[in-house]
């Protein structure tokens, strides 16, 4: 299992890179649990590329029949030589038949096909010297939940809290799911009592990703449990919003 660098204490130290956009091309495609899509993609450009950072993202230029649209994407996982004998990347999508771009490219990318992406920009590395840490997500936060857990793993106890489906734990391999001792919330759990019943204090960290609006009240505790520099929350999509923008308050009411 890679791991991440950790900063030197609970200050998040920023690594800045060149920004480069690279064009690379498709080698592979892989069903994974958790309706996600694996597609590897490699090319000279892609040598040098550089992601130190647990919730670095980069931006993937989708070429459709309308035009070229971007979307930010986690990146799963570098090799600098992989079964190619060259530079390789993983790109995990959630995908939900063709109706979105995304999806819609994910489940027809074949091998050759072209594709461009740019990033990061820069990484935060995980903070170090937190008693334990909280890691919560849907099925599009997983590869940013799979990057956080490998980032403490050994080093500040993990637990992880998947919402959206059993299958999702099939996403994680057995060293991370060691790690991370993971628990899968039904639709019929309430998140944020869910939430509300862990181990919690002024020595633990939060990550979480997934639908904007259900992690809103899950931010709202949080916010009265923990310092803000503590938690690190991020809506990634918004049920009925195509134009949702990840960078966007998650709370709009408290965008602090």
């Amino acid at each position: 299992m890679s791991t991440f660098p950790l900063a030197a204490g609970r200050d998040r130290e920023a690594v800045r890179h060149e920004l480069v956009r690279r064009t690379v091309r498709v080698l592979g495609r892989t069903d994974l649990p958790g309706h996600l899509v694996r597609v590897t993609v490699g090319g000279d450009e892609l040598a040098g590329f550089a992601s130190v950072g647990p919730a670095d993202h980069v931006k993937v230029f989708l070429p459709t029949s309308g035009g070229v649209v971007a979307r930010d994407y986690t990146p799963s996982e570098y090799r600098p030589v992989g079964a190619s004998s060259g530079p390789e990347l993983d790109l995990d999508f959630v995908v939900h038949g063709e109706e979105g771009p995304a999806s819609a490219w994910a489940l027809t990318a074949a091998p050759g096909d072209e594709v461009s992406f740019g990033g990061p920009r820069g990484s935060r590395l995980a903070p170090s010297g937190y008693r334990n840490a909280l890691v919560i997500a849907d099925p599009s936060g997983l590869p940013a939940l799979r990057r956080w857990v490998r980032a403490f793993a050994g080093v500040v106890p993990v637990h992880a809290l998947l919402f959206g489906g059993a299958e999702a734990v099939g996403y994680l391999d057995d060293a991370e799911l060691a790690a991370a001792t993971p628990q899968v919330l039904a639709a019929e759990h309430d998140l944020v009592e869910v939430v509300a019943s862990q181990d919690l204090d002024d020595d633990s960290f939060v990550f979480a990703a997934g639908e904007a609006t259900a992690l809103v009240p899950v931010r709202r505790h949080l916010r009265e449990r923990l310092p803000k520099e503590h938690l690190s929350l991020h809506g990634y999509w918004r049920r009925g919003d195509a134009t949702f923008d990840h960078h966007s308050p998650l709370d709009p009411s408290d965008p602090d």
